[in-house]
């Protein structure tokens, strides 16, 4: 769980050899929401919005991509908040979510 501006988050990340299942719901129970699909292709990431957000689907997406360039994978990424983030909240779940990455095989 990562607390960010009186938020609570929880990040689940299952690893594979070749990508990843990213899961950041805001709340103290995983919960699915906007979902991401992200793969690198040469240097850069090409998604897409599986399933849309009612607050927009650019963080998802941001998540996906950063995380896919990240582990040179395939990155499924979903992101649940119950209202609106700020870019701040944003830029700390990926710091975090980045740590997870060097941590987990």
């Amino acid at each position: 769980m990562l607390v960010v501006d009186k938020k609570v988050f929880n990040i689940h990340m299952l690893r594979a050899k070749n990508g990843c299942f990213l899961t950041v719901s805001e709340g103290e129970e995983a919960k699915f929401g906007s979902i991401a699909l992200s793969v690198k292709v040469g240097d850069r990431a090409n998604s897409t919005i599986i399933i849309p957000s009612r607050f927009g689907d650019i963080y998802s997406r941001i998540l996906a991509e950063s995380i896919s360039v990240m582990i040179d994978g395939v990155v499924i990424a979903s992101l649940h908040t119950l209202s609106p983030i700020e870019p701040q909240i944003v830029r700390r779940l990926l710091d975090e979510i980045k740590e997870l990455c060097k941590i987990e095989p």
